[in-house]
């Protein structure tokens, strides 16, 4: 699954940006969106800016996003465990650790 991030541009020197993401600051370069400027918002994969946004459809989307991790956070984290989905990997850790030791 992939997953792009809207962020406003805060500075932009060259091909790179600084974005702010909510409070986070990164950096993304903007070649790809050369219409990209100070202060408008950029959807951004993997360190590249990929799309301009209005100001409308990045609020919604980060809208959604902190809805989203209200949800995740009214879970306990990833669903059942409480425990952000860590009991989950120890389980996977031991479980393979099992399967291990039954082949020696």
């Amino acid at each position: 699954m992939c997953l792009a991030v809207p962020g406003k541009i805060l500075e932009i020197d060259g091909d790179t940006a600084r974005v702010d993401f909510g409070g986070i600051t990164r950096e993304a370069n903007v070649i790809l969106v050369p219409e990209a400027a100070v202060d408008s918002y950029v959807l951004v994969h993997a360190g590249f800016a990929i799309q301009v946004l209005n100001e409308a459809e990045a609020e919604e989307t980060l809208s959604l996003f902190r809805e989203l991790a209200e949800a995740l956070d009214d879970e306990g984290g990833r669903g059942t465990s409480g425990d952000g989905g860590a009991g989950a990997t120890e389980r996977h850790r031991s479980q393979a650790d099992e399967a291990k030791r039954g082949t020696e």
